[in-house]
């Protein structure tokens, strides 16, 4: 887990976008392993192709915009960490990988730090 300086150095766009005092990766983008759960719902992605899930929050979004936000999936999937990728269009992405936890995080942060540039950069 990374504190709030760690996520201001490294992210310094996506970070400046947002009002909120972001301490936590989770804020930023939710990375939760697919398993088979007993629930009542069924796995939104079979965890046997799609190994982890990667989830926005709205926070990102609004930050991004909706032109700048659609272009998440394409970026997601073109990282050289993703072996099969799918978006359920709707901010979640289920996707299959050797990865672990940490590096999806912190690649997919960089994406998000690079589309928060274009924001402020435009």
């Amino acid at each position: 887990m990374m504190s709030r300086e760690e996520l201001l150095k490294n992210y310094p766009n996506i970070m400046a976008l947002l009002e909120d005092d972001i301490d936590e990766t989770r804020y930023l983008v939710v990375v939760d392993p697919n398993v088979e759960e007993e629930a009542d719902e069924a796995d939104v992605f079979d965890p046997t192709e799609y190994n982890w899930m990667v989830f926005f929050p709205e926070r990102i979004k609004e930050a991004l915009g909706e032109e700048l936000f659609l272009k998440l999936p394409e970026r997601v999937n073109s990282l050289d960490i993703v072996e099969d990728f799918l978006d359920d269009g709707d901010d979640l992405f289920g996707i299959l990988t050797q990865a672990d936890e940490e590096t999806i995080t912190k690649r997919v942060l960089e994406i998000l730090d690079d589309l928060a540039k274009e924001v402020k950069d435009a």
